[in-house]
């Protein structure tokens, strides 16, 4: 990584970069499992898909993105196979979103990637620090957002953690 610090001492350019790495492991583990024509996006979409179905407006709101970005990504999710739109039965005029059985088995691979690369990060850096390294980003997300004005702020997504425990 040091010859790829093009900043000195500052801390963006390394997030960045393990961002990328750690998005980068998990797409290849993915594929590995033999889940292809995936962006980064659809990992962490599906994670918010509910079992019974979800609006797409509820959908963007959980995620953090706009009605026009799920939009997009879903039309791609369901041209790939890993979602359907079926009509809500509690409103016949709305639709919901769900996972098919391959979406299903995509978000399952997903936690079981983020549980792998979560111990490779414990293995590296040691329990303790994984913790403190997460609980430090949440506190950077929290400020740099605070530096956003309101349009241009992300919408912070509900954890997909909170999302499988369900």
């Amino acid at each position: 990584m040091s010859s790829e610090r093009a900043d000195g001492d500052h801390v963006a350019p390394a997030i960045a970069l393990a961002g990328r790495a750690m998005t980068s492991a998990m797409m290849s583990k993915l594929e590995a499992r033999g889940f292809d024509h995936l962006t980064p996006a659809f990992t962490s979409i599906i994670a918010f898909v509910d079992p019974e179905g979800i609006r797409a407006t509820v959908l963007a709101q959980r995620a953090g993105v706009s009605k026009q970005a799920m939009s997009q990504l879903m039309r791609l999710l369901i041209a790939r196979g890993y979602v359907e739109q079926v009509a809500d039965p509690t409103d016949t005029r709305a639709k919901l979103i769900r996972c098919t059985k391959r979406g299903a088995a995509l978000r399952v691979a997903c936690a079981e990637v983020r549980g792998e690369l979560h111990a490779l990060a414990v293995q590296e850096l040691g329990a303790k620090n994984a913790e403190r390294l997460r609980a430090d980003l949440e506190r950077l997300y929290a400020a740099f957002q605070d530096l956003a004005v309101p349009e241009h702020r992300p919408r912070r997504a509900r954890s997909a953690s909170k999302v499988s425990k369900k």
